[in-house]
């Protein structure tokens, strides 16, 4: 019963960070020229961006947990550098510096995620040590 209840709430999050980042990528899209405007308006496009990155992120490691099973973890090379990438050339075509800003804004994201997953999802590992051999010393 457990299993179908996180079954369905992971595909519910997927499917709703899927919708949130297509409604912010168009919404962004539509309004590119309004971040053109003023410094602000461009720093403000790039947290906006970040966004995107957070939810993108939330949306495919979510289908992942789906397809591959529920102990599934986002890694660093093929998850999260794609989606800072895609997010990275989406604020890209708004404005240059929307994309370096979006960068910056969604390392810091990244890092309070991975402390918000870590106290929460903490997986204490044992460590154990080496057998000896009959003289004393430890495996190489």
């Amino acid at each position: 019963m457990t299993a179908s209840i996180t079954t369905k709430s992971t595909l519910i999050s997927s499917i709703i960070s899927g919708i949130l980042s297509l409604l912010i990528f168009a919404t962004l899209r539509f309004y590119a020229q309004w971040f053109n405007d003023s410094q602000l308006n461009i720093l403000f496009g790039g947290y906006l961006f970040s966004w995107l990155f957070i939810l993108s992120l939330t949306c495919i490691s979510n289908a992942e947990m789906l397809i591959f099973g529920p102990d599934f973890q986002a890694k660093l090379v093929p998850e999260i550098i794609l989606c800072l990438s895609l997010t990275a050339a989406a604020a890209g075509v708004v404005h240059r510096v929307c994309a370096t800003t979006s960068i910056m804004f969604s390392l810091v994201g990244l890092y309070f995620i991975n402390r918000i997953s870590s106290k929460y999802y903490n997986n204490a590992v044992i460590a154990v040590d080496a057998p000896l051999r009959k003289s004393g010393k430890k495996f190489k």
